[in-house]
C-alpha cells in the first residue's frame, strides 16, 4: 500500500459524475479513517465523525455534541461556536447527532479560514473542557422561577427535544424506528427523549 506520512492509502477512485477523485486513507497508528475528495469546487469542506451508538434514550451523544463545543484546551472561551459564527468566513458550521454517529462539519471558500475552523473543531472534539456546569447547561438541570412553584427541568438539549417531541411527524418517525429496530441503537433516540434525559448524570 502507498503511504503518505502516517497514513496508508486504502483505495483511490474517480467519481466521474462529480469530477472528483476520492482517496480513502487509514492512519497507521490509530486506525482512524480519512476520506479525501479532490475537485475544482471553490467550497472547501472538512468534517470529523465519531461512532456514538447510544444504548438508551438519555441523549448522551446529543448532549456531548453540544458540550464539546463549549470550550476546549486551546480555546477556553465559553462558546467558541458562537465566536466562529461571528468572525469566520465559513459557508457551513454545525454539529449533528445521528442514531449511530456524531458529525462536526465545517466549510469555507477561504483556505486559511478553513484551517482555523479545523483547528478549533479538532481541539473541541479531542480536548473538550466539559464540566458539570456545562453538562447541566447543555443537558438538563432543575430550575425554579418562584419559590412557591414546582421545580422544572431545563437545559439546551432538553428544551430542544421537548420541541421535537411536540411534533406529530417527529413522534411518528421516532416510534416507527423504535418498533422496527427495538433491540438496536436505532430503536432508541440518540437525540434524547425528554422523559429519559433527566436520568443521565455527569
Amino acid at each position: 500500500m502507498h503511504t503518505i506520512d502516517e497514513f496508508e492509502l486504502i483505495s483511490a477512485q474517480q467519481i466521474p459524475e462529480l469530477n472528483t477523485l476520492a482517496n480513502h486513507y487509514r492512519h497507521i497508528k490509530t486506525g482512524a479513517e480519512v476520506l479525501s475528495l479532490e475537485n475544482e469546487d471553490e467550497n472547501k469542506v472538512f468534517g470529523v465523525t465519531f461512532r456514538t451508538p447510544p444504548t438508551d434514550s438519555t441523549g448522551l451523544p446529543h448532549i456531548m455534541e453540544h458540550s464539546v463545543l463549549c470550550g476546549s484546551q486551546k480555546y477556553p472561551v465559553k462558546e467558541p461556536f458562537v465566536e466562529l459564527l461571528k468572525g469566520s468566513l465559513n459557508t457551513f458550521l454545525n454539529a449533528m447527532t445521528f442514531p449511530d454517529k456524531t458529525s462536526y462539519p465545517v466549510a469555507s471558500q477561504n483556505v486559511k479560514d478553513l484551517y482555523n475552523l479545523i483547528d478549533v473543531y479538532l481541539d473541541a472534539v479531542l480536548y473538550p473542557r466539559i464540566t458539570p456546569a456545562i453538562f447541566q447547561q447543555e443537558g438538563w438541570h432543575y430550575e425554579v422561577e418562584h419559590p412557591d412553584e414546582p421545580l422544572q427541568f431545563k437545559g439546551v438539549v432538553f428544551n430542544e427535544m421537548k420541541g421535537a417531541y411536540s411534533s406529530p411527524d417527529s413522534l411518528l418517525g421516532r416510534y416507527s424506528q423504535e418498533t422496527l429496530f427495538p433491540d438496536t441503537t436505532y430503536g432508541v433516540d440518540a437525540g434524547g427523549d425528554p422523559v429519559d434525559i433527566p436520568q443521565l448524570t455527569y
